[in-house]
């Protein structure tokens, strides 16, 4: 195996160990007291670190969130206090944003649920969470084993296959959210 291939299999099976033991934070792992905007600031990001972001994100901001109450993504904080309703949306909203408009994410959860509604939502999200980040540990770490395997393909090979992967999640998705909007615009319900 090249040297940059044995750096380069640490580095994957370092993100895979730490994927492995990650999950999203549950309910009950949240803050029975409301929050301040930086203790808020301070969990979503702690909560969300290990997940890949791009270079330029550094996290959740007090502006992010300010933007996505006047948008109407999250609901209003009650006395500049948040709680574990906030926060479910903050990592929902997170997560999805990566491959979710913010017009599609407020379609998707709208903020004036009640708190049991968001309960259940947060729960099944939670859930599909882990289901999708088990397939894909699944699924790349086959990949993985035969690229660095003494004579499997390149890394290159894995490279494309994810990004070929990648891209097609998010034609899918496209394709979902554009049901979604069909469905909305002639009034009928939403598929559940």
């Amino acid at each position: 195996m090249e040297p940059q291939n044995t750096v380069l299999k640490e580095k994957a099976l370092e993100w895979d160990r730490m994927l492995d033991g990650y999950r999203l934070p549950g309910w009950d792992d949240f803050p029975l007291l409301p929050l301040y905007m930086d203790q808020v600031i301070y969990l979503i990001n702690r909560y969300l670190s290990p997940l890949p972001r791009e270079e330029e994100q550094k996290g959740v901001t007090p502006a992010m969130i300010n933007n996505y109450v006047k948008l109407g993504i999250i609901p209003r904080p009650v006395k500049k206090r948040y709680g574990r309703v906030h926060l479910a949306f903050l990592i929902m909203v997170c997560v999805l944003k990566q491959t979710v408009s913010t017009a599609e994410i407020k379609k998707l959860i709208p903020a004036c649920m009640e708190e049991e509604e968001i309960k259940t939502l947060y729960g099944c999200f939670s859930a599909v969470f882990q289901e999708a980040k088990n397939s894909f540990r699944e699924n790349v770490g086959r990949d993985a084993a035969l690229v660095f395997g003494a004579d499997g393909p390149s890394v290159s090979s894995l490279v494309f296959r994810t990004a070929v992967i990648s891209g097609l999640a998010q034609d899918w998705t496209k394709q979902m959210l554009s049901l979604y909007r069909e469905a909305d615009q002639k009034n009928q319900p939403l598929p559940e």
